[in-house]
């Protein structure tokens, strides 16, 4: 498959994840850092933003995960946004690590509380089931950290480029902790580019898929940027 974009550090791929993803070589990756779809049928009543593709169903995206899964190294490590239901059996060790926004985010605006946070699982890549149960996958991260990770959320003009992006700060703490200079971070739901530009800013190479192509104009313009300016 022709990417959509591609220089000597990041690879930019457009299309539906479920398609691209098995064309990925295996063991070709590094550290898998996914803000999927979470089966939560994302709402605000702030207009501007279409449905996000396959926020309805959880099942839906714990197979996507696991098709994700697929090129990444055997006990290397994968960071996933979201509800902990999407997460498939292959990635083990879990930690659930907190993400303090900072600011309170729109959420559904009918209800009295804002979210400030969101949960990311930290986990490790074992595709064997026999490991699994021998208790196999219990690698640390390289930098021992607290659970919380204060990064304040994409806020102001930032937000109408996608709905759920997440600030590159934060996503330079996960990238900093498991893995090391040159290697392949891969993000299947990359939006706007974010973790594609952390993943650069951090020395790595990088590897993204998006359906939607007004995201991928956006995230190739952020990255045709870097060259110029950091974010």
């Amino acid at each position: 498959m022709q990417p959509y974009f591609q220089n000597d550090l990041v690879t930019l791929y457009l299309g539906d994840a479920e398609e691209v993803m098995p064309t990925i070589p295996t063991d070709s990756i590094h550290l898998l850092l996914a803000d999927p779809p979470y089966g939560v049928e994302f709402k605000s009543n702030r207009g501007g933003h279409e449905k996000i593709h396959g926020d309805d169903s959880t099942e839906y995206v714990r197979n996507l995960m696991s098709l994700a899964c697929r090129p990444l190294r055997r006990g290397r490590h994968a960071y996933v946004f979201g509800p902990p239901e999407v997460i498939p059996e292959q990635l083990t060790a879990t930690t659930n690590i907190i993400w303090d926004k900072e600011i309170v985010g729109m959420g559904d605006l009918s209800q009295p509380w804002g979210p400030s946070h969101e949960n990311i699982t930290f986990a490790v890549y074992e595709p064997s089931k026999a490991n699994r149960a021998k208790g196999y996958g219990k690698l640390s991260a390289r930098m021992r950290q607290g659970s919380v990770i204060r990064a304040q959320r994409t806020n102001g003009a930032a937000t109408l480029r996608h709905p759920t992006e997440k600030p590159v700060r934060l996503l330079r703490q996960l990238i900093e902790s498991s893995s090391v200079m040159d290697e392949v971070v891969f993000d299947p739901f990359v939006g706007v580019g974010s973790t594609l530009v952390a993943a650069v800013l951090e020395g790595r190479r990088g590897i993204g898929i998006e359906i939607r192509e007004s995201y991928a104009e956006a995230a190739t313009k952020r990255l045709e940027k870097l060259r110029f300016q950091e974010e």
